[in-house]
């Protein structure tokens, strides 16, 4: 089995809050929905079963050209939702710092998970990633699925795979639309990093 994790496009400016989401949740920008065709492109000849995204549009947005391309539905998924940075969503780094001093020193040393303020621990974003993959795991066997999803779920993917702890999730940069591939190893019966963050849409 194969898992190709993949960043969303470049998101519009502005302010898009969902009040179901209780985040902001923007639309894919011009540059965004270029970038989602150039996923589309460079996937064109990969065999996929299935397609997950997270609950914000800018995941359906990217994955929106190569799910039509190959004549799959995205499923929405809130375990591939971006880490819920709870009261942080509206501020800025240096607001965050002035308001929480305490949690900033955590959140730049890396050495220790914790809490976002209203939001959650690095801890509970791996369980419920991990909770997903083994799920999709089993239901898919031997298939090929994208997942879209965000930089910060992203990161604490990779600690689940690599088994790392999860606060070196600071670690790691993923860019927009950078493409991740993992197979689950059936003889060892563990997953296997195959690339990290390539870029596919580097030129637009």
């Amino acid at each position: 089995m194969t898992i190709f994790l993949l960043r969303h496009g470049e998101k519009a400016k502005g302010d898009y809050h969902n009040p179901t989401l209780k985040h902001q949740d923007p639309l894919l920008s011009e540059k965004g929905r270029q970038q989602a065709k150039a996923v589309a492109d460079c996937l064109a000849q990969t065999q996929i079963s299935a397609i997950y995204v997270s609950s914000y549009i800018r995941t359906l947005q990217t994955a929106q050209p190569f799910a039509e391309m190959k004549h799959i539905q995205p499923i929405a998924d809130p375990r591939l939702n971006e880490i819920d940075n709870g009261y942080l969503d509206a501020m800025s780094e240096q607001e965050f710092e002035k308001a929480y001093p305490d949690i900033w020193k955590q959140y730049v040393a890396r050495t220790a998970d914790f809490r976002f303020p209203g939001g959650e621990t690095g801890q509970e974003v791996r369980a419920r990633i991990s909770e997903f993959l083994e799920e999709k795991r089993k239901m898919h066997g031997k298939e090929n699925i994208l997942l879209v999803s965000h930089d910060g779920l992203i990161r604490v993917c990779m600690t689940y795979i690599l088994d790392m702890p999860v606060y070196k999730r600071g670690d790691f940069k993923v860019d927009l639309c950078g493409m991740t591939q993992f197979d689950y190893q059936y003889d060892v019966n563990r997953w296997k990093l195959f690339a990290f963050n390539r870029s596919i849409a580097q030129s637009v």
